[in-house]
């Protein structure tokens, strides 16, 4: 995409509910906007390793919030809500694009006190069909997190209403936000592609650092790890007993700490089997990184409404570092296959599908390559941006 000024001037907020180290489509959204001509303010949550503003490649990063963003019914959290959407009014921002539902609610307040501003609201979740609380260890864990889930169900369905248009990652989940709350349009599906590039892979990057045989299969597993302790075990247990397979975990979030911990207590598991790589922050160099690997591993709660409707980041970097999939099924994904047949599927918790899954894959690895390798060239963020700035350019003029 050529830079343009069809948004020359324009200041828009992002606020996000991370600490913007690794967040790719903020990133890009950001970015493609800058080149339209608008200026990105990111205001995102605090982390003692990162400073709290910075400005990184035309993004200024405000790191403001802390913890108290993600708990509706704790004390302050209130006074919370409206000391920032305070902050962020003075600055005088012409739009505010709330990333997730969490957000939503400091960007409802701010529509309240300036209803002239325009309010974004972009879904990265289906809510509703996702109900976080039931992977807690205790019952008064899950119980108090069923409270808060209903808590946040409730607020997003009430503060979707401010919002002058809602922007979500795959058909069905916008489909059901219209449906579910009676919206006076279809969300706008912006799927979350990585740019198209060509690839850098480093051959046998795997194989050299982790003293791999040159006939072994490297299967990936990159990003956040939804396997629960017992799949994961199910899991370690095929690649052991299959002398063909080695298993990469590329990631940054506490559960890959966990699993990381998890394996160090089994030595046979540590120096034959599993092995871990810390995630790159830069999608581009992550998706190089991934290259170097055979098979990508794609695990999602296949029983959550949510995970099966969604857009799948990881399987488009899966396919963009050409590697075919090994993945519980997702509308997405299936639709996708459906078309390039690059995949295998299995259901998250039967270990036979998940084996006759590894099978196929390798039986026909040299077609499911092949076939990767072409899909690959569909995928491209520089075209799918362009849905981003119309709606902008849209919203702006009325």
């Amino acid at each position: 995409m050529e830079s343009d000024s069809s948004l020359k001037n324009i200041k828009i907020a992002m606020l996000l509910d991370n600490d913007f180290v690794s967040d790719a489509r903020v990133e890009k959204e950001a970015v493609s906007l800058i080149k339209s001509g608008a200026e990105v303010t990111v205001y995102c949550t605090r982390n003692e390793k990162h400073p709290d503003s910075e400005n990184r490649i035309g993004i200024q990063i405000n790191r403001v919030f802390d913890e108290s963003y993600n708990a509706p019914l704790r004390k302050g959290y209130a006074d919370f809500i409206k000391h920032h959407a305070k902050n962020i009014v003075r600055e005088e921002f012409a739009v505010i694009h709330c990333h997730d539902f969490h957000m939503l609610s400091i960007g409802a307040e701010i529509k309240k006190i300036a209803p002239q501003l325009i309010l974004i609201y972009d879904a990265h979740e289906y809510l509703k069909g996702w109900p976080y609380y039931q992977t807690a260890t205790s019952i008064k864990s899950r119980l108090k997190g069923k409270i808060v889930w209903n808590k946040l169900l409730q607020k997003e369905k009430k503060e979707i209403k401010l919002a002058d248009f809602v922007v979500t990652v795959s058909d069905e989940i916008s489909k059901r936000l219209w449906k579910n709350y009676d919206l006076p349009s279809v969300p706008l599906v912006l799927n979350n592609f990585p740019y198209n590039f060509e690839l850098e892979t480093v051959p046998n990057y795997f194989h050299d650092k982790f003293n791999f045989e040159a006939d072994q299969i490297v299967l990936v597993h990159s990003g956040t790890i939804y396997h629960t302790d017992e799949q994961l075990n199910e899991l370690f247990k095929i690649v052991t007993e299959n002398p063909l397979l080695k298993l990469v975990f590329i990631g940054n979030r506490p559960r890959f700490d966990e699993v990381k911990e998890m394996v160090s207590k089994n030595p046979q598991l540590l120096e034959s089997t599993v092995y871990f790589h810390e995630y790159l922050p830069n999608q581009q160099a992550n998706i190089n990184l991934i290259s170097s690997g055979d098979i990508g591993l794609l695990h999602v709660r296949d029983l959550w409404e949510a995970h099966k409707i969604t857009f799948s980041n990881r399987f488009v970097e899966y396919i963009m570092a050409g590697l075919p999939v090994i993945g519980t099924p997702q509308t997405f994904t299936k639709q996708f296959n459906d078309k390039f047949d690059c995949c295998t599927f299995y259901s998250e918790d039967n270990t036979t599908e998940l084996k006759d899954a590894i099978d196929k894959m390798i039986l026909r690895y040299k077609d499911l390559k092949k076939n990767t390798l072409e899909a690959r060239t569909s995928i491209d963020w520089e075209k799918e941006s362009q849905k981003l700035i119309r709606l902008y350019q849209k919203v702006l003029n009325g």
